[in-house]
């Protein structure tokens, strides 16, 4: 396997080195040539453009489709980043087609019922993906094709022996796959695919050190792209522990005021992020109540910060369980500022901060939440 992925890795930078071909230099911009194979059922296809990295995307243009081709054409892109061509039929299985929109020439061919199944080439960032796709399907196709050769001698085997064989076959593909997926970053870490693919696919699984190692090995080039920022943020949020400053934040309250954590400076500060339709936040609140009435006016204030996205659902659960500290809210959910500045994934979730505005505790509740508040402040 290894002197596949070395082979691999030798036959991207021939393909890298041919895919930034004389035709695709000269363009100015991108001009994007698509083929669709089989019987297409529309006339039309859209450009969909995604800003991050599984963000949302947006439809930026449209083409005709005549006999079974169609064209984009575009100015200088100051960013590479993956786009999607979607297909206009409402009963396509698969109706995105990813590329890296990039300035140059880019062919696209696919199939009119799979959209997904197609292959972009012509430019850097294209054919490197094209590539690292292949290595992928290999290594799946292999594994299978071994999977199916041992079916035929061995037969089927006893549950224990087939739940070991199909998770030793698992960790082989993750393997093989996390591989590749290294090579192609050690290979073009100037490119825009090689944070693309560390953050899609690699950083849930690697370490907070290991993500920090790759990331140092990113071309300056790329420094100012918006899918390193990306990798730097999840970076961030990742190490927001205990002992990191908590950011500073400004919210409206019940009634606009708007409210500045920094504020609150020189007080102990617990932080709930909260919302009045998340069930363990309604059960775990009679606690913080009554926490806060044991500690209000002891150097310490509570922040509840809500999640709703209503404003009478929020009053009226502040008002029914008795929240008496300031309750702030912009009603953007997971997208309010300081939610996304902690990395909350899911509430209830609270932030204890010292009163030079270090966090000394996360996500503490009950009985541990008293505890830890009222062993601080006992320090005093």
């Amino acid at each position: 396997m290894k002197k596949i992925l070395v082979l691999g890795c030798l036959l991207m930078s021939v393909v890298g080195l041919f895919g930034q071909n004389k035709a695709s230099q000269e363009v100015e911009g991108y001009v994007i040539n698509g083929v669709v194979e089989g019987k297409y059922k529309a006339d039309k296809v859209y450009l969909l453009e995604q800003k991050e990295i599984q963000g949302e995307t947006t439809v930026i243009d449209s083409a005709n489709v005549v006999d079974n081709r169609y064209t984009f054409k575009g100015g200088n892109v100051k960013y590479p980043r993956m786009c999607f061509i979607k297909s206009a039929v409402p009963e396509c299985t698969s109706p995105l087609l990813p590329f890296f929109l990039e300035n140059g020439t880019i062919r696209i061919r696919g199939n009119a019922d799979f959209f997904m199944n197609s292959e972009a080439r012509g430019t850097i960032n294209n054919d490197i993906f094209s590539f690292y796709n292949f290595l992928k399907r290999y290594v799946n196709d292999s594994l299978m094709r071994a999977f199916i050769i041992d079916s035929q001698i061995h037969g089927v085997q006893d549950e224990k022996t087939e739940l070991e064989e199909l998770r030793r076959r698992s960790d082989l593909m993750k393997r093989r796959e996390r591989e590749i997926e290294t090579n192609v970053f050690e290979q073009y870490p100037d490119q825009v695919c090689a944070p693309y693919i560390v953050y899609l696919n690699m950083k849930h699984d690697l370490s907070l050190d290991e993500l920090k190692a790759l990331r140092a090995k990113i071309a300056p080039n790329l420094n100012e792209h918006p899918y390193t920022k990306q990798w730097d943020e999840f970076i961030r949020l990742k190490d927001f522990k205990v002992g990191s400053m908590m950011p500073d934040f400004s919210l409206p309250d019940q009634n606009g005021k708007m409210i500045r954590l920094a504020d609150y400076r020189g007080k102990y500060v617990l932080i709930d992020f909260w919302a009045s339709w998340c069930g363990p936040c309604m059960k775990e609140m009679p606690n913080v109540v009554k926490l806060y009435k044991a500690c209000k006016g002891k150097n310490f204030e509570i922040l509840g910060i809500s999640l709703d996205n209503k404003k009478d659902t929020w009053t009226a659960a502040i008002k029914k369980n008795g929240m008496k500290w300031p309750q702030l809210c912009d009603f953007l959910a997971w997208a309010t500022a300081p939610a996304k500045a902690c990395g909350v994934q899911a509430i209830p979730q609270t932030i204890l901060i010292d009163p030079q505005g270090e966090v000394i505790a996360l996500g503490l509740r009950g009985v541990e939440l008293e505890k830890k508040i009222k062993e601080v402040l006992n320090k005093k």
